[in-house]
């Protein structure tokens, strides 16, 4: 008590002095060696398959912050803050301020963009593998965010409402719950799953044309800023989980390092990539808008991603000439 009571009478200037102290006296560890090789193999795999994924994705910087229990590593940043101590050639480290369990992207200190996640064993990944393939989908958020005007574009949107931490992305009230409206999207669901599972090319074009029709139906029975909502989710969320996807099928054939294969949770890329569609398509059968909410998106605008690869190849082309929406592509 008489601590907590002479520091409320500490100035300013003198506690500022304090945490500088502390700050000197950080001394921090070493990156683990399975952490480093798990790193390393992300920035050997970015140029093995960025450009058969997504045209131009391998320009995108890649900066990355691990957290762990006790301390935030840093790497490919170009001026790290000045909380931040070098400790390896392109790597830095702090005391931890993120939760461990971390996984996202966004300018933590300022442009570019940072992929901010935990160890593998403490994120929903859990092993080696599907880390390193999440980090990709994160990647493609860095893609995603580098595009002209992107900050200002998603304000533009109007969708925060006075929220500036952009929390709004993951709690915005869009109706879930409404029951036609998720009885609407089971239908939609399911017509989606039904002409990714057609293997007749006419069959499939007619099966995505009803598909595309539904579509536009279920999309315009929404308020304006639902739409753009969903929208903006099934864009940047379900494309992302699409883009890792399609790393890891691009990756099938790739050899990794011999160390990260020699990882004790190490499981082959080509055995991954099929899992990975196979567990997202399983995931879009059972998507229930009314329990999961807005993780349907991700099954589900990675679905459509699948979609528009048989109905509109080129359509990755066009994906950045008008953000925040799919629209285009089924509504010709």
């Amino acid at each position: 008590m008489r601590l907590k009571q002479t520091m409320r009478k500490l100035p300013i200037f003198l506690l500022l002095l304090l945490a500088s102290a502390s700050f000197a006296q950080f001394v921090a560890p070493q990156l683990s060696s399975k952490d480093a090789i798990r790193i390393r193999e992300f920035y050997n795999l970015i140029p093995q398959v960025a450009e058969q994924v997504w045209p131009n994705w391998i320009k995108t910087p890649a900066p990355l912050l691990l957290v762990t229990e006790e301390t935030e590593f840093l790497t490919h940043y170009a001026q790290p803050p000045g909380d931040f101590k070098k400790t390896a050639d392109d790597l830095y480290a702090r005391p931890r301020h993120f939760p461990t369990g971390m996984q996202a992207t966004f300018p933590a200190f300022g442009p570019p963009s940072i992929i901010v996640i935990g160890e593998a064993e403490d994120t929903e990944a859990k092993r080696s593998t599907p880390w390193l393939f999440v980090l990709m989908h994160e990647h493609f958020h860095q893609l995603q965010d580098s595009q002209p005007g992107f900050f200002e574009a998603v304000k533009e949107l109007g969708l925060a409402h006075g929220d500036e931490t952009g929390m709004w992305m993951l709690n915005y009230p869009f109706p879930y719950e409404k029951p036609e409206l998720d009885q609407s999207f089971a239908q939609l669901r399911d017509l989606l799953v039904e002409a990714l599972q057609e293997q007749n090319d006419e069959k499939f074009r007619l099966k995505a044309q009803r598909y595309a029709a539904e579509r536009k139906k279920f999309f315009s029975a929404l308020s304006p800023d639902d739409r753009k909502y969903l929208s903006f989710q099934l864009w940047k969320e379900g494309i992302a989980r699409y883009v890792q996807i399609k790393s890891a099928e691009a990756a099938a054939q790739y050899r990794p390092d011999p160390e990260f294969a020699a990882l004790s949770d190490y499981e082959a890329f080509g055995s991954y990539a099929a899992r990975a569609r196979s567990d997202t398509l399983n995931e879009l059968r059972q998507a229930d808008l009314a329990k999961w909410q807005r993780i349907v998106v991700y099954s589900f605008g990675a679905g459509e991603g699948l979609l528009l690869d048989r109905f509109s190849p080129k359509w990755r082309d066009g994906y950045f000439r008008q953000l925040f929406t799919l629209d285009p592509y089924f509504e010709n």
